[in-house]
């Protein structure tokens, strides 16, 4: 994966130990009678009563856990079931382990309330971790509602999954992610909430949500993620990175989030190359960013509200384009440096930015900072630009396409410039816009511009 440490072996490790467990409990289907608590050494000679009470379900039955439990190992799901927490029934970790994880199809976790070891850590403990492998997907995944937190790394890790529910969960105090998806297809995200995404030291990314590939392999060995839809969820407080993100995905669909106090709100961009790690070699296809509110706050440091970026990293690079619409978005906040700004495209092919709100960006509104083909910049309300104040600023070089319908206005910020080209290596249609105040209607820079 890209700038994600992969901890899947370390989990199948973990899984195949037995749970130490400290407390009482009770699990539906095979009942435990309550005892007093023992010390965990007691309870490794005593035998892990909770796992072996999950293991004695019947394939398709139904398993309670309603008291609250302290365990130090994974609570491993190996066969289909329902696992719903009612009442008391939690689950806390009391070392870095994942709380549950799961090893078969047809698995629904419901009302999971899950504490882990502690965001901070450093740590590779999940709350739930689903582990399909690249030869044998899970399938027919559900989890629905919980609350996961103080988490070491993610609150739902789903890797190699097939149909798959991630919905109603409440999230707070995670050390990488709220939900990671490595490989997974045909799944849906929605309406979850993730809130503080802390990023300790030695790790150099964090996300809200992400849908990801394990970029050490190639695509017809290691999948990418696809037509997944990642839905009405809320995602706040990932100030060191990016509140909702996609390496490399296919038919991604990031519709109607409301994303706050991210560095970077939504991000599309390509997955590394497996032979040359300085190099990305499989860019986001097909994607549909839509209707979603993206705020930044102050004080973060700078980054866009919605990035799009296809592969390569050279102006005009041959390497393959992102694709796809960013559309009907409200965004606030974005930018903060002359490469970031409310949307930035780079290395993309027939892209259209349409009927967005872009409100209080700093330096750019738009940007398309290089190698965008075709790319169609439409119809979209531009509301005042801190810094150099630039509403469309197409920076570089290799840039192609339409500028068209667009409404420059100016609040307590007065564009300098509504339109820029800094590079003559750039061919566009300018028309039908309305420039409002700025200062500067078009800066042609030597581009080809065609206007009227």
């Amino acid at each position: 994966m890209d700038g994600h440490d992969h901890p899947a072996g370390r989990i199948r490790r973990r899984a195949l130990l037995a749970a130490a467990i400290a407390g009482v409990g009770l699990a539906a289907t095979v009942v435990l009678r309550p005892r007093p608590a023992v010390t965990e050494a007691a309870d490794d000679v005593d035998g892990d009563a909770l796992q072996a009470a999950l293991d004695a379900v019947a394939p398709g039955g139904d398993f309670v856990i309603d008291r609250a439990w302290v365990r130090s190992r994974s609570l491993v799901i190996r066969s289909p079931l329902r696992l719903r927490f009612t009442g008391a029934g939690a689950v806390r970790m009391a070392s870095d382990a994942t709380a549950i994880v799961v090893q078969a199809s047809a698995v629904e976790v419901v009302d999971a309330k899950v504490t882990g070891a502690g965001a901070d850590s450093g740590g590779a403990g999940h709350g739930i971790a689903v582990m399909g492998s690249r030869d044998a997907p899970l399938r027919r995944i559900s989890i629905r509602g919980g609350r996961f937190q103080d988490i070491p790394h993610d609150g739902v890790h789903l890797e190699y999954c097939d149909r798959f529910r991630v919905t109603g969960t409440t999230m707070e105090r995670l050390g990488y992610a709220g939900i990671l998806g490595v490989g997974v297809v045909d799944g849906v995200v929605d309406d979850n909430s993730v809130r503080d995404v802390r990023q300790p030291g030695g790790r150099v990314n964090s996300y809200g949500i992400t849908l990801t590939r394990d970029a050490r392999w190639d695509t017809a060995t290691a999948r990418r993620s696809a037509r997944v839809r990642v839905t009405g969820n809320r995602i706040a407080d990932v100030p060191a990175w990016e509140g909702i993100d996609t390496h490399a995905g296919e038919d991604i669909e990031i519709r109607g989030n409301v994303v706050t106090g991210c560095r970077v709100g939504i991000a599309a961009v390509p997955s590394k190359d497996p032979s040359d790690r300085g190099q990305t070699s499989v860019a986001p296809i097909r994607l549909v960013i839509a209707d979603n509110t993206v705020t930044k706050s102050a004080g973060l440091s700078p980054g866009s509200a919605i990035v799009v970026s296809g592969a390569g990293t050279t102006v005009g690079s041959t390497r393959p384009r992102a694709t796809g619409v960013v559309s009907g978005n409200v965004l606030t906040g974005g930018g903060g440096a002359a490469g970031e700004a409310g949307i930035l495209l780079k290395l993309t092919r027939g892209m259209t930015v349409d009927g967005n709100r872009i409100e209080a960006s700093i330096d750019n509104a738009v940007c398309l900072a290089h190698s965008n083909a075709a790319v169609v910049v439409r119809a979209n309300r531009i509301l005042g630009v801190r810094g150099s104040g630039v509403g469309v600023n197409v920076r570089a070089g290799a840039n192609r396409g339409s500028i068209a319908g667009n409404t420059f206005e100016s609040t307590r910020h007065e564009l300098a410039v509504a339109v820029r080209f800094g590079d003559a290596d750039n061919r566009f249609v300018v028309r039908g816009n309305s420039w409002g105040t700025a200062r500067v209607h078009i800066a042609r820079g030597g581009a080809t511009v065609t206007t009227g």
